[in-house]
């Protein structure tokens, strides 16, 4: 890091390990003129938006503080922090502490600065406590998504048994079960022998309270209050609350109790704060709570403490308090883009609604259906709009009905219930059809328009899109014109007029770019790259893909990165590359509450490439991509995973089975008229033998493959870059077709096409075919070579991949290819698993 290539730092560990402790002699020992930033999370009901980048703009001269007090853009935020780590030449530690409590933009903050970290000579220390994050906990999944090549990983281990007894060897002390009783926790085994008495506490509570039994009533009051204030606390709060505070802080600081910092106070260890916090009787413990709120109150900077508020007035019970700040600390979490915790404490708000007036519960159940939309939680917004929704009809405000029907009708298509999105969409153009133009009636027909566009109705879509267009241009709405002009150039693209399409999109795009849409523009990447992919025009697909996810990326849109990934994944699939295909669908697909959307195409990617080689659980994925995909009733969702179910029948030479799974998404498919889809299914009708002549309107690949020209086809496949849809197309020709067929498959490690093909080889009377696998890779239960049976033996070990060519004499690049195959047959996402 000092040669200017900056790290990140995993710190993990459970409750007491000595993170901090670690990190204090680290940065102690350092050079005079390193610059040590510390913020840390806070055990808050709600975390507080960005508190570590709070803590650490209070310790530099720079712009930071006002920009966060002005809620500007987080991503200015973010660039200013940036640009002050990269100004000077001397070295920064920045220290993040306990990330298992951060709130959803410091989580935004830690992914931003873990990208850009190696721009400056800094290091990124983060810690957090590995017991405390579930399979849901979102730590988890900002945790994978980090660069892996400038990450270290530190895992603290408790004390060793010997180490335990030395310490009790020191301390003058015998206890045989103190390590057991302890599981070498260091800070447990220190507290512990903290008590200096004959016989030990049972427990570390008793440890704790024991220590601070002989302390004076005002020095345990000092106590009592910090424990319930989860953050460091500022000393001019505790002189507001207590008389003579010095003296007590520095007796609990003589007595390793307390540790200061910068006028800030805290427990020497959560622990202790919570076994203190844990003896005081629940009524003194409220009277506390509401005596740090009432001293919070008076503060002039009520902005930057709003979560602390909320915090101590829940736990008052001040109902007036929660009612008023709530709301207030909700708008403040989503401008900083903590929308986890926006969608929280309007939770909080609406606890309280026998006292609040009906359009009041209405707005505060708007804005958390849309901050948990943001969050991903769609039943939960879902749920709250419908209440709003009931809110707004008693109340007879027209408007708000129509646009809660809109909204609802958004939810229920991302939620793949096409039918439900329907029906909520008809409701709102009902009510505005007599209400005179506004911003929401325009939404509502670029909703409609929307609607169409998904199901392959281009005339509709475009026919609303336009009505759209043309009320949000008269109103100057340029928000919701961007939104339309995507939904009109996407059902042109469908109605094959590409270049007005194309228009249109990128209109959309730029209009979004202009005005900084962040979700309009990446909708607007998100479609430009998935009608070319849906053409088949990979090279345009690409290079919006390659712009649209590092757009995403660079603003930490999940949403729209997660579509182009999975548009990223087809591309792969289509050209071949079926293990990056698999890894990019895996990667997507690891993702807690992702839509059905995302997830179905996704699904399907994955589950073409099990098929096609072999692997275990493809029907698995495609069972639910079916199920998924049936509720959406949109061609563009049920064409993918249809065709990939009636390729899997087909490889297993059932040909029933595989007209019934293509049939009625073929007759859907009709209706529509998208080409490619069409022609897709028909060619998978005609495998069946249920199809003698081709549609009129069908891509010509296809068509002309079931017309009998496979040599025409397989040429187009080759011009288009799909070698397995050309080996198929080859696979129906002559002899030496054929063996091209089988070249083309065992490249790409099509497996089980490569059997199906071999046999009809067999079949046809064709000889000298060449050899399947060994008997030994048959017999080994994943299907594994003996070559990659010593990979996977060496791989355990935990030996790089040069470490293993070393050993085996091949590159590390063929290790590497040896990995991959491991991984994809025993269905494994890492060398970790």
């Amino acid at each position: 890091v000092s040669a200017g290539e900056g790290k990140t730092v995993l710190l993990s560990g459970e409750a007491g390990i000595g993170k901090t402790s670690l990190i204090k002699y680290f940065t102690n020992n350092l050079i005079s003129d390193t610059e040590i930033l510390w913020g840390g999370c806070d055990a808050l009901f709600t975390p507080r938006p960005l508190g570590p980048l709070y803590d650490i703009a209070y310790q530099i001269k720079s712009n930071l503080f006002k920009m966060l007090e002005n809620e500007e853009k987080r991503v200015l935020i973010f660039s200013e922090f940036l640009n002050y780590l990269e100004s000077t030449t001397n070295l920064k530690i920045i220290v993040i502490e306990d990330i298992h409590w951060a709130d959803e933009a410091t989580l935004d903050l830690i992914k931003f600065l873990s990208r850009r970290i190696n721009r400056s000579k800094s290091i990124l220390i983060l810690s957090y406590r590995d017991e405390e994050i579930g399979q849901d906990h979102p730590l988890r999944s900002i945790l994978g998504d980090l660069p892996h090549s400038e990450i270290t990983r530190i895992r603290l281990y408790p004390l060793s048994e010997t180490a335990v007894d030395n310490l009790m060897k020191n301390a003058g002390v015998k206890d045989e079960n103190l390590y057991e009783r302890t599981g070498g926790n260091p800070f447990y085994v220190t507290e512990v022998l903290a008590y200096k008495k004959d016989e030990l506490p049972s427990s570390i509570k008793e440890a704790v309270i024991a220590r601070t039994s002989k302390l004076s009533d005002d020095t345990k009051e000092l106590l009592e209050i910090i424990s319930v204030i989860p953050t460091k606390v500022e000393l001019d709060l505790l002189r507001k609350l207590l008389n003579k505070v010095e003296d007590h802080i520095d007796h609990c600081i003589d007595k390793a109790i307390l540790i200061t910092e910068k006028n800030l106070i805290s427990f020497r260890h959560e622990l202790a704060r919570l076994a203190i916090l844990n003896s005081i009787p629940e009524m003194r413990r409220i009277k506390l709570h509401q005596k740090v709120l009432n001293c919070l109150l008076e503060d002039n900077n009520q902005q930057a403490l709003l979560a602390r508020i909320v915090h101590h007035a829940n736990e008052a019970g001040d109902k007036n308090a929660i009612i008023k700040y709530a709301p207030l600390s909700a708008q403040h979490a989503s401008k900083l883009g903590a929308h986890r915790e926006a969608a929280s404490h309007y939770a909080t708000a609406l606890h309280y609604t026998d006292v609040l007036p009906p359009e009041k519960i209405a707005r505060l159940l708007e804005g958390r259906s849309y901050e948990c939309f943001l969050i991903a939680h769609l039943e939960d917004a879902l749920h709250a709009q419908q209440r709003a929704l009931k809110l707004w009809q008693q109340l007879k405000q027209p408007v708000k009905e129509g646009d809660s029907f809109r909204w609802l009708s958004r939810l229920s298509w991302f939620l793949g219930r096409r039918i439900d999105a329907e029906n909520y969409a008809s409701q709102a153009l009902n009510i505005f059809e007599e209400l005179p133009p506004s911003s929401e009636k325009a939404i509502a027909y670029s909703n409609q328009s929307q609607l169409h566009v998904e199901a392959d109705e281009s005339a509709e879509a475009i026919r609303w899109g336009e009505h759209a267009i043309a009320m949000a241009e008269s109103l100057g709405d340029k928000d919701i014109l961007s939104h339309a002009l995507n939904n009109v150039g996407c059902a042109c693209f469908s109605d094959d007029n590409i270049e007005r399409g194309e228009s249109k999109l990128k209109g959309s795009l730029q209009l979004a770019l202009e005005n900084g849409f962040d979700e309009h523009a990446a909708r607007a990447y998100s479609n430009l790259s998935y009608t070319y992919l849906r053409a088949r025009k990979f090279k345009q697909a690409g290079d919006y893909l390659k712009a649209g996810i590092a757009y995403c990326s660079e603003r930490d849109i999940d949403a729209g990165g997660l579509f182009m990934q999975g548009c990223l994944a087809h591309i792969h699939l289509e050209q071949g590359h079926f293990q990056k295909a698999a890894d990019v669908a895996q990667s997507v697909l690891k993702r807690p509450r992702l839509s059905p959307i995302y997830k179905i195409p996704t699904l399907a990617v994955l589950g073409w490439v099990r098929i096609r080689r072999g692997d275990p659980n493809a029907m698995s994925v495609l069972d639910e991509a079916k199920e998924l995909a049936l509720e959406t009733q949109e061609l563009q969702r049920i064409a993918p995973v249809s065709a990939a179910r009636a390729e899997a029948a087909w490889l297993n030479g059932n040909l029933e089975q595989c007209l019934t799974e293509v049939q009625s998404a073929y007759e859907l498919a009709l209706k529509c008229g998208e080409s490619w889809a069409l022609g897709f299914l028909a060619l998978w009708m005609w495998r069946a033998g249920s199809l003698s002549e081709s549609p009129e309107k069908g891509a010509k690949p296809f068509i002309d493959q079931i017309a009998g020209d496979w040599r025409g086809a397989a040429a187009q496949w080759g011009k288009i870059g799909c070698p397995y849809e050309e080996a198929l197309a080859l696979a129906d020709g002559d002899e030496e077709s054929k063996r091209k067929a089988l070249a083309i498959l065992e490249s790409l490690g099509a497996t089980a096409t490569i059997n199906l093909l071999k046999q009809q080889m067999r079949e046809e009377g064709i000889k000298k075919i060449p050899k399947g696998p060994r008997q030994s890779t048959k017999e080994n239960p994943a299907g594994l070579t003996g070559r990659q049976m010593d990979v996977l033996k060496l791989l355990t070990k935990g030996l790089s991949n040069s470490e293993i060519a070393g050993k085996l004499f091949i590159s590390p690049k063929t290790v590497d290819h040896h990995i991959s195959a491991i991984l994809s047959k025993l269905n494994l996402h890492s060398r970790t698993e």
